[in-house]
């Protein structure tokens, strides 16, 4: 129901009346252009089947005609005293010259002469095809002459790649010695006098059911066609009985034609059947019904035309007042609230254009909130409050918390005015803000040059840790652009956390609280200890596969018996240098023999290790801890982990 209101919805009076319009004379119009192009086109059929049934008998009427000429021609041979003379003394190269006399005096219709004794082979042949014996369909010509009342046969045979059409007939001196076989070729020649005829396309189409594998190889003969329409004809042409008997369309580059196809030799299911197609383009045969056509859909616009200047006369007063209306509110969906419209009439449009003013009132108050509110937090937690019941209490989320400071900033002030001092604190918390948001995280909250971020609350996203991630480089090398005296400290952890408002009934601050956020900023208060510019968490490392990370160490922090390993985000994997995996190999190695026990040799790989990384200062944290583990030993079930006792 909701769908149906939805189509049947319109914004202004003025589409509703076209709609309504259209709504009625498409559906009458279009059955009738509908009805009229059927008909039209169902007696451009008829037209174009007559023409190609016309067509495929004056082709099969020219063929007939020169066969019995050929007949003819043949028949001559037999009552010839010479020939048969000649054939009685054993003479070829006599038959041979009376056989070419007749096929110069046969004006084209004979093209081939064949002399066969009774075994089948061969005395004489114009063509000299090169055989002594009639084999194949050449032996199932002189059959089906022996075995037809009047000694007569005939058939459709290929010689050279050319089709033949052949007739068989006796020789008798007096009684029957010989067979004669006589032939023209439907070449390009007979198919181009039957196109002039006709005045249509005529091809001779070969088709070759292979017997080692299913399916048939159809091949054009002679064809008037061009080349590229000749193949395009063989692929499209289909040869099942029920489509034979009528027409079929074949599409050429250019256009159309409408092919109707007769059986020259063979059955349904031999191995060789020829077929002769006669083609008329369908352009040339309904040119009237386009231009017909064209006229009804000329005359269709013109009542559409005249309809809907009707409809726009009449629906002007109403729209006129309705428009100007829908353009206040346009400007005030694009924040223009100062817009008011104004109706003089005191109908239903007028009330409309009264809550109109009003409802611009209300948004110009809502937006001065909004904009107010999102000074003093991020875009996304105004729109939270703004969209969400303001109350206290959350919801526990999986979120991704970053903690900031700006490592050198006290003795970087040193010396300056109070306000100068504010202007280079916003400056580089706006760096630090700009990168959290562009990598879709939200700042919570500011204090004093240090930075709380969330990423994950209050709108969930696909990677938040990875864009976490991302933001810690950036913000790293932002600060280090920035002024080279100062470096960036940042704490990483992700887990679960409760969102929401917190605070007391008359005021309340959006913010997330839990272990989760404990452990962040205790991260980042360690990264001056290991004098690294980040500390991240295992659950963070785990849930951003994509960036290089050093083990740093296992730690228990101030406040927490449970022991956490931290690591250091070094840059994404497609950026890792030769130089940094080998320290980082390096450093594990070291870390693997501190948490062993194995003091010696830690103490060896940690000293080579601090005259050649960049972080000595790491390194000399694990000698100390080393001699002091010398001197007093953690004990056997000690499993590497360093405990805090303050933050």
């Amino acid at each position: 129901m909701n769908a149906l209101n939805s189509i049947f919805s319109f914004r202004s009076f003025r589409s509703r009346l076209i709609v309504f319009l259209l709504g009625i004379l498409i559906p009458v119009l279009g059955g009738i252009f509908y009805y009229v192009n059927r008909n039209n086109n169902e007696y451009t059929e008829e037209t174009i089947n007559s023409y190609l049934e016309l067509g495929a008998d004056v082709f099969d009427y020219t063929r007939e005609q020169q066969a019995l000429t050929l007949q003819a021609i043949t028949n001559s041979l037999t009552g010839d005293f010479g020939f048969r003379t000649a054939y009685a003394a054993q003479d070829p190269a006599t038959l041979f010259d009376a056989a070419l006399n007749i096929l110069d005096r046969s004006l084209d219709n004979a093209d081939m002469l064949l002399i066969v004794d009774l075994d089948g082979r061969v005395v004489i042949d114009t063509e000299t095809q090169g055989f002594d014996e009639l084999e194949g369909s050449w032996r199932e010509l002189i059959d089906a002459a022996d075995a037809s009342e009047d000694g007569r046969s005939d058939m459709i045979i290929t010689i050279e790649g050319r089709p033949f059409q052949l007739i068989a007939l006796p020789l008798y001196l007096p009684r029957q010695v010989a067979w004669i076989i006589g032939g023209f070729s439907l070449d390009g020649e007979f198919v181009n006098r039957v196109a002039e005829t006709t005045v249509s396309e005529v091809s001779i189409i070969k088709l070759e059911l292979s017997r080692q594998a299913a399916g048939s190889k159809p091949s054009v003969i002679v064809s008037t066609l061009i080349e590229s329409n000749q193949t395009a004809l063989a692929q499209q042409l289909v040869f099942e009985e029920s489509q034979i008997a009528g027409l079929q369309r074949i599409s050429f580059s250019t256009q159309d034609y409408a092919s109707l196809l007769r059986r020259l030799y063979g059955e349904e299911g031999d191995a060789l059947q020829v077929f002769a197609v006669i083609q008329r383009s369908y352009d040339e045969n309904i040119e009237n019904v386009v231009q017909f056509r064209s006229l009804l859909i000329q005359f269709y616009l013109l009542v559409l035309v005249i309809s809907l200047l009707a409809v726009l006369l009449l629906a002007r007063s109403i729209t006129t007042p309705l428009s100007k209306l829908a353009a206040v509110v346009k400007k005030i969906e694009e924040g223009d609230y100062g817009r008011s419209v104004v109706v003089a009439s005191r109908d239903e449009i007028g009330e409309l254009a009264d809550s109109v003013n009003s409802m611009a009132r209300g948004l110009a108050e809502k937006e001065k909130v909004r904009d107010l509110l999102g000074k003093v937090v991020s875009h996304q937690i105004a729109e939270q409050l703004l969209n969400n019941p303001v109350e206290l209490g959350g919801e526990e989320r999986v979120a991704t918390i970053l903690f900031s400071d700006i490592r050198g900033f006290t003795s970087f002030c040193e010396g300056m005015p109070p306000k100068q001092v504010l202007k280079a604190l916003n400056t580089v918390l706006s760096k630090i803000s700009d990168i959290v948001e562009s990598h879709q995280g939200v700042v919570d909250k500011y204090s004093g040059d240090a930075v709380m971020a969330l990423f994950g609350v209050p709108i969930k996203g696909e990677s938040d840790t990875a864009n976490a991630m991302a933001a810690v480089l950036e913000i790293v090398a932002a600060l280090k652009e920035t002024d080279s005296r100062l470096s960036a400290c940042v704490g990483i952890n992700t887990g679960n956390v409760v969102a929401g408002n917190l605070g007391s009934s008359n005021r309340m601050n959006y913010s997330v609280i839990g272990d989760t956020v404990n452990l962040a900023a205790r991260l980042e208060s360690l990264t001056r200890l290991y004098n690294v510019s980040n500390i991240v968490s295992e659950a963070s490392m785990n849930d951003a596969k994509d960036f290089v990370y050093r083990e740093l160490d296992e730690v228990c922090v101030a406040g927490k018996s449970q022991s956490v390993r931290i690591y250091e985000l070094i840059c994404e994997k497609d950026k890792l240098t030769d130089r940094q995996a080998e320290e980082i190999r390096k450093f594990e190695s070291a870390l693997h023999c501190y948490r062993a026990q194995d003091w010696e040799q830690a103490e060896t790989l940690f000293s080579e290790l601090q005259g050649k990384c960049d972080n000595a200062q790491l390194c000399q944290v694990y000698l100390d801890r080393i001699t002091n583990f010398r001197v007093k030993s953690p004990g056997q079930d000690w499993q590497g982990a360093f405990v805090f006792g303050s933050k």
